[in-house]
């Protein structure tokens, strides 16, 4: 097993011309702009494309979760972001008026460290990421410049670039190139990707107003799952709500050119007196996923891989989900040397993944937009039976799984270990000024994490120089008010983050999953869980072979 040693990060191979950068970035919306902050940090030089010259003035993504802060907080600019405007929850209402379905948000503690689902605005978040791109004086902004086309080889990938300004073209060279160029994507045209059409096919009318008055509103966003008028109520933040309307049959996207139409659709959910139109639009929602996330040196990611209709909250999300699941590992196959191979993993990981993400929204759409009287009438009988017998789900974030293939502790057929995929919590760890997040202690990178000193004494010679050619840390987290099992005699401390956490959430975490320790990847997503030396032992050769072998 060796580590790739020959193409050294942002330096050419022998014989070939040095590329102008190593990533160039097609599509600088929020999975764009957080694709070059992780990478930006990381010391990579990107040119980011955009057709737009500036930051689109109104919102259209408006609520998003805490695996999104927390990747913002990698991105050192979490706590940049206005993050005052929690989700309220939403309520189903059938044909009665009566709740037949609840979705909000979990209850504390609040596994990651930060709250599960918040609203914002985001022109602002957006203008928040690109100021933190801003840092890093190898990225490079080109607004107002299309993407005509690319082609690629062995070595690299070469655009063809338009500034529209004065339709001058220029050639840019790159490593590797990342659609990131939303829902009709340059990139994932050119490439020929397959789509997977999950047969959800919509239009909707999406209203954002301010409320200007007394304005009787409900304290929680509600689907309004009603025949007459399917509709969505959302409280933004401040003084900002939003209403999407599913258009009715006979009914076409030009019926609602004027503000008189769109007030006149809005009146069947809320008086319309003291409410000042900010942006209507309508859009025409689908359930799709590419097939192909990768072709060569080429990548989607976001509004380019995948659309899903909006009843889940997860579009922008699924974007950033994307971007960092891409960055580490094209920082380690570019920068690290690792096996190229890994980015495989890409693709497979995040295809699963959204592909369920998408199934619930339009899920939760066929439900929210039932037309038939008699279907909805029996709908409301059988999810209101539900939510009253205690069966329903209710929970936003029991919707969202974690990896379910790819580079995880998998069985010998291949299904993952219990646990392996899902999210590594973040507890409150003690630190000189007070407590901070766990993630602001631990370095970037895969990780080892225990409540006690024993599982890093189980790392023999040869497994601690494998994590340490895969630059891997070590921490050990300790919590007064539980004792972790018997501690074995430690005959040499090993370099390690050693820290103590406020609230006994990881302890109980491990616990529960009759663990002692787990094996952390840099996206923070668990490997696996090592109940023992052997198993520890056995996940790092496992990831080394996949990591650093050719």
């Amino acid at each position: 097993m060796t580590a790739r040693t020959e193409g050294t990060f942002g330096v050419a191979a022998p014989g070939a011309r040095a590329p102008d950068h190593d990533l160039i970035i097609a599509g600088y919306g929020p999975g764009g702009a957080t694709l070059a902050n992780l990478l930006g940090r990381r010391g990579w030089r990107i040119a980011v494309l955009d057709v737009a010259t500036g930051i689109y003035p109104k919102p259209r993504a408006i609520t998003a979760d805490h695996e999104v802060l927390r990747t913002f907080q990698e991105c050192g600019l979490a706590d940049s972001i206005d993050t005052r405007w929690a989700h309220p929850g939403t309520d189903y209402v059938g044909l009665q008026g009566q709740v037949i379905k609840r979705f909000y948000p979990a209850p504390p503690p609040e596994p990651l460290a930060w709250m599960p689902s918040w609203m914002f605005m985001q022109p602002e978040l957006e203008a928040s990421l690109r100021k933190g791109v801003s840092r890093y004086p190898g990225v490079v902004e080109m607004l107002g410049h299309e993407l005509l086309h690319y082609g690629q080889d062995d070595d690299g990938v070469t655009a063809s670039v338009r500034r529209l300004a004065d339709g001058q073209s220029t050639t840019l060279t790159a490593r590797w190139l990342v659609g990131a160029d939303g829902s009709r994507s340059t990139v994932r045209r050119q490439s020929g990707a397959p789509i997977e059409d999950l047969a959800f096919d919509e239009w909707w009318i999406v209203v954002d107003a301010w409320v200007r008055g007394p304005t009787r509103l409900a304290p929680r966003c509600v689907q309004y799952c009603r025949p007459s008028r399917p509709g969505t109520y959302i409280v933004g933040p401040g003084d900002l709500r939003r209403w999407e309307v599913k258009l009715l049959p006979g009914e076409k996207p030009e019926d609602f050119a004027s503000d008189e139409s769109v007030m006149k659709a809005l009146s069947s959910f809320v008086d319309t007196t003291h409410l000042e139109l900010h942006r209507v639009a309508v859009y025409r929602f689908h359930a799709l996923v590419v097939e192909r996330w990768r072709e060569g040196r080429v990548f989607l990611l976001g509004d380019a891989a995948h659309q899903m209709p909006p009843f889940l909250g997860q579009g922008l999300c699924a974007a950033v989900r994307d971007a960092y699941n891409l960055a580490w590992k094209l920082d380690g196959v570019g920068r690290l040397g690792w096996n190229p191979a890994l980015l495989d993993t890409y693709g497979i990981e995040r295809k699963r993944h959204v592909r369920t993400v998408v199934g619930h929204a339009k899920d939760f759409g066929l439900i929210i937009g039932e037309l038939d009287v008699e279907r909805a009438r029996a709908r409301d009988l059988e999810l209101g039976a539900l939510l009253a017998s205690g069966q329903s789900e209710t929970v936003r974030q029991k919707f969202i799984p974690g990896l379910e293939a790819g580079l995880i502790d998998h069985e010998e057929d291949r299904r993952p270990r219990p646990g392996a995929g899902e999210l590594f919590v973040q507890p409150w760890v003690q630190d000189a000024d007070g407590f901070v997040r766990l993630d602001d202690r631990l370095p970037p990178g895969f990780a080892i994490v225990s409540c006690d000193e024993e599982p890093i004494a189980w790392l023999d010679a040869d497994t601690a120089a494998l994590w340490e050619r895969l630059q891997g840390k070590l921490a050990v987290v300790t919590w007064a008010g539980m004792s972790v099992g018997a501690k074995a005699p430690i005959r040499e401390a090993r370099e390690a983050l050693r820290v103590t956490e406020r609230d006994g959430l990881l302890t109980g975490w491990l616990r529960g999953h009759a663990a002692r320790a787990a094996l952390v990847r840099p996206d923070r997503y668990v490997y696996g869980f090592a109940k023992d030396a052997s198993h520890l032992r056995g996940m790092i050769l496992d990831i080394a072979r996949a990591v650093l072998s050719r």
